[in-house]
């Protein structure tokens, strides 16, 4: 390859230059191109056909249509990150909400002394229902009713077992008395049933004698009739023969009253001349067991008055531990909210003790506009969502009360919130599931005012607005 120096012509502004400096440098600059486009010939030459690279306007075209692309990426994400935030700034909600709970106040049931149930027993404290928090001991109650009751039981108790033992006493008394008796019995008895066969004997007796009277009166009748025989001999031998017969007859008599006798002893009645003969044992066991009769209708007296005044102390016993010792329990699980005592204190019936947060009962309590407050109604769902927190919980709007308070005994007054002037009560289920007590912890409610939600009226208030504007 031969290297030529280059013509005026080739170089105008060579030519045109009469500076000797600039001149040499020129003249390299011109044999370094030309030396350049020699090597880039040779190399085009030598090297194997490439296809060609895609040129400037090729690149700008692709690098315009993935900017396109990402543009319409970030346009996406960036319209679903606002939409969350525009949803909530067009949705119908609180301007102030706090989560609140009623005040549960615990009196005195009886005067007496205070007792704390525990040291620990301070404000902000966890209680559960049922819990004794503190005892009240009242050393003046009257107690005059149930001593007497006391001193009755104890003077007819004392009367029944005293009269008990007289009975049993009697009794031992009446079982000898009627051993006595018995014999007593068994003896007339026998004695009659001897009678009776003496008796017996004497009849078969008289009746013998009878027979031979009227033997006698025979034979002197016919002795009399033959002349050998006098007239009183004959009268005589005829009242012989009377005087028999009728001495049978009276030891019949006598036979038949001694049976009636024995059949009367045979059932314990002893006839006599009195009428009622009976022995000094049969009356004594008569007058025993009259006694005996009486100390036990008394024994049973006494067992019914106490059954009643045992019953009557026991109510007493029972009203007097009332107002002697009480417990203060909590009702509801929750915390102290406020100790209005202390420990050793005297205090009256009636007379605040405590006051315990019903955190099982929490509602929030919210302020609103005027205009969102026009949208709401009883019975209303919302959501309330705590601040810091994502996990919505489903409520019940319970209380519209407007401009003045709410009447309940409420932790946290409403009056406290004063964002907005309009008060809503709302009912939140959930809150009460959670372990801790949320009363004080803010944050946002969301009132559902779509027509599906709102009660007949507002629907046919709507569509009533619906058919006039078509």
């Amino acid at each position: 390859m031969s290297m030529t120096q280059p013509t005026p012509r080739e170089h105008p502004a060579l030519e045109t230059t009469h500076d000797d400096t600039i001149a040499p440098e020129s003249e390299a600059v011109a044999k370094l191109k030309r030396l350049d486009e020699e090597l880039r010939h040779r190399l085009l030459r030598e090297a194997p056909v490439e296809p060609p690279k895609p040129g400037l306007l090729d690149r700008l075209k692709s690098l315009r249509s993935r900017q396109g692309v990402k543009t319409l990426i970030a346009i996406a994400v960036a319209l679903a990150l606002g939409w969350i935030p525009l949803q909530r700034l067009l949705a119908t909600t609180s301007a102030q909400a706090t989560v609140n709970a009623r005040l549960i106040n615990l009196r005195a049931p009886i005067d007496g002394k205070v007792t704390l149930a525990g040291p620990m027993l301070a404000v902000g404290t966890e209680v559960e229902p049922g819990e004794t928090l503190m005892y009240l001991a009242n050393t003046r109650a009257d107690r005059g009713r149930l001593d007497d009751l006391r001193r009755t039981i104890n003077a007819l108790t004392a009367d029944m077992h005293a009269a008990s033992q007289r009975v049993a006493q009697l009794k031992s008394i009446e079982d000898n008395l009627l051993a006595q008796r018995n014999a007593f019995q068994e003896g007339r008895i026998r004695q009659l049933e001897a009678r009776a066969a003496e008796l017996t004997v004497q009849i078969t007796t008289a009746e013998a004698m009878h027979a031979d009277a009227k033997e006698a009166m025979e034979r002197s009748k016919k002795l009399r009739l033959t002349g050998s025989q006098t007239i009183a001999t004959l009268l005589h031998a005829e009242r012989d023969f009377k005087t028999t017969q009728l001495s049978i007859e009276a030891a019949r008599i006598r036979l038949e009253g001694n049976k009636i006798e024995l059949d009367a002893a045979k059932k314990g009645l002893f006839v006599g001349d009195s009428y009622n003969d009976l022995p000094r044992s049969a009356q004594r066991l008569d007058e025993v067991r009259q006694q005996i009769l009486d100390g036990s209708a008394r024994v049973e007296e006494n067992k019914g008055r106490l059954f009643y005044l045992e019953k009557e102390l026991a109510a007493e016993t029972e009203q007097f531990a009332t107002h002697s010792h009480a417990d203060v329990n909590a009702t509801v699980r929750g915390r102290i909210w406020e100790v209005l005592t202390a420990n050793g204190e005297e205090v009256r019936v009636g007379q605040d003790l405590l006051r315990v947060l019903d955190c099982a009962g929490a509602v929030v309590t919210a302020t609103v506009s005027e205009a969102v407050y026009n949208k709401l109604w009883i019975g209303q769902q919302t959501h309330f969502r705590l601040r810091g927190e994502r996990t919505e919980y489903p409520g019940t709007v319970v209380g519209l009360t407007g401009l003045a308070t709410a009447g309940s005994n409420l932790a946290i007054e409403q009056t406290a919130l004063t964002r907005e002037p309009y008060h809503v009560t709302i009912a939140v289920p959930g809150l009460a599931a959670r372990s801790e007590c949320n009363v004080g912890r803010t944050g946002q409610v969301v009132f559902d005012t779509s027509t599906a939600a709102a009660p007949e009226t507002v629907k046919t208030a709507d569509a009533i607005k619906t058919s006039i504007s078509e």
